[in-house]
């Protein structure tokens, strides 16, 4: 892929993706996928030429970050429990082996471990909302992993993917459409026991769901990425609203992706122990 620079840059999105049911039941999460897919599809200064998405259902292994570099996208259906209706569903999209070439040389000069990945599908962190916001794809579509750092302090992981947001920062100048999708509450062991007890939200989500808030809104690059990291690695709520960090990480590759353009909050629906906040960066 030959770098077209622009003096003008796409957005980067971060969105909370809902469970797979989001791909067949209307809700107001997947109403809101549509109306975001308008928006993309009626960019024309620049226009979209491919679409990079980071998922929060893949860590690459031992740190590596990989990325899908094969020509169609088959689908990936990580998940359990469903009607056997969900596992037919199709997403016909197509990669783009010179967007993913692009995306290793700029991991790979920025010092981050990078492999090209062509056997793992796009998984429903991609597939399921962009059958609401882009049902007939015709723009290609890159998936990349996070990395596995698990076991690692918060502040040292969050520091860490806000680094490979910025790696790819200038892709937004060359007609690519940066997109994390994870889920800005993500707590799937509380939802039983609050459904049982007939609690609607659980008492974490929405303060968290607040401090992300301040976090994406804050002006400054610097104060934003120091807020990502700092504030959320040492909230009391971290844990709760995320057991595990997934989900929450594509946001810190978005704040380092975004570099000083403001933030804005787009979706809210905070329901049981879960958030479907979706941010947008530089609109």
């Amino acid at each position: 892929m030959t770098a077209d620079v622009s003096s003008k840059k796409l957005p980067v999105y971060f969105i909370s993706h809902a469970g797979p049911n989001q791909a067949v039941e209307s809700s107001p999460t997947s109403d809101f996928f549509a109306k975001l897919g308008e928006k993309w599809t009626s960019f024309s200064d620049p226009a979209p030429s491919s679409i990079l998405v980071i998922s929060g259902h893949w860590e690459g292994d031992n740190g590596v970050i990989r990325v899908r570099t094969s020509e169609k996208n088959q689908l990936y259906y990580d998940f359990y429990g469903f009607p056997d209706h969900m596992y037919k569903l199709q997403y016909p999209s197509k990669g783009s082996p010179e967007l993913a070439s692009r995306v290793l040389d700029m991991l790979g000069n920025a010092g981050i471990p990078a492999a090209a990945e062509t056997e793992r599908g796009i998984d429903h962190g991609l597939w399921v909302p962009f059958m609401r916001i882009l049902p007939n794809p015709e723009i290609p579509i890159v998936q990349m992993s996070l990395a596995d750092m698990r076991g690692q302090p918060a502040e040292k992981v969050f520091e860490y993917h806000v680094r490979i947001g910025r790696a790819l920062r200038q892709l937004r100048q060359e007609n690519v459409l940066i997109v994390a999708s994870g889920t800005a509450v993500h707590n799937l062991r509380d939802i039983g026991s609050l459904m049982r007890a007939g609690i609607d939200v659980a008492p974490y989500a929405v303060p968290f769901d607040a401090l992300l808030d301040k976090v994406v809104l804050t002006e400054t690059e610097e104060g934003r990425e120091q807020a990502a990291i700092q504030e959320l690695a040492q909230s009391n709520l971290l844990r709760l609203a995320h057991p595990s960090l997934d989900h929450l990480l594509p946001l810190h590759v978005a704040i380092g992706a975004a570099g000083g353009d403001q933030g804005k909050a787009l979706h809210k629906r905070v329901y049981l122990s879960l958030s479907d906040s979706a941010f947008s960066f530089g609109e």
